[in-house]
């Protein structure tokens, strides 16, 4: 008897632990935010920009921040270095003293080194409710083939 009644209470935890095995309300609010991203919604997606919209928003003095959410060790070999660009890798963006340094008054442009996690970083931080920001398409590589004499600032930073 008592082995039997230990069996079913096993049993139960085991069902119930693997019924709920997820968060039904963060799944509901993830289904939302994703429902709408369609082929079309994507390919229409004003969340992307490239290098060369980017290196004119330098030429042209625009107010943007170029948050570069790359590792310490990727940026210590290759750096942003402009009075608007600001290193947060990725590991440490959503800690609070962090986003509180995000601002809200201008566009982000999330860069990495192609342009993946930006992607990531970006949804994220659509979903905590920043609403200006965009991914630099095709991250560091796109900005460097973008910089050229051309397209360069006009004055050094």
């Amino acid at each position: 008897m008592i082995r039997k009644y230990l069996f079913s209470s096993v049993a139960a935890a085991v069902f119930a632990v693997s019924a709920s095995a997820y968060d039904a309300k963060k799944a509901e609010n993830l289904d939302a935010f994703y429902s709408h991203m369609t082929q079309q919604a994507c390919a229409d997606s004003k969340l992307f920009t490239t290098g060369e919209e980017v290196m004119k928003m330098f030429r042209n003095n625009k107010k943007f921040t170029l948050l570069d959410v790359r590792t310490v060790g990727e940026n210590a070999i290759v750096s942003v270095s402009s009075n608007n660009a600001m290193h947060i890798p990725v590991e440490q963006l959503f800690e609070k003293a962090n986003l509180d340094r995000l601002p809200t008054d201008q566009p982000i442009i999330i860069v990495c080194h192609s342009g993946t996690r930006a992607t990531i970083v970006a949804m994220g931080l659509q979903q905590i409710g920043f609403a200006k920001v965009h991914v630099l398409k095709g991250g560091l590589v796109a900005l460097a083939e973008a910089n050229d004499p051309k397209n360069a600032p006009v004055k050094s930073f």
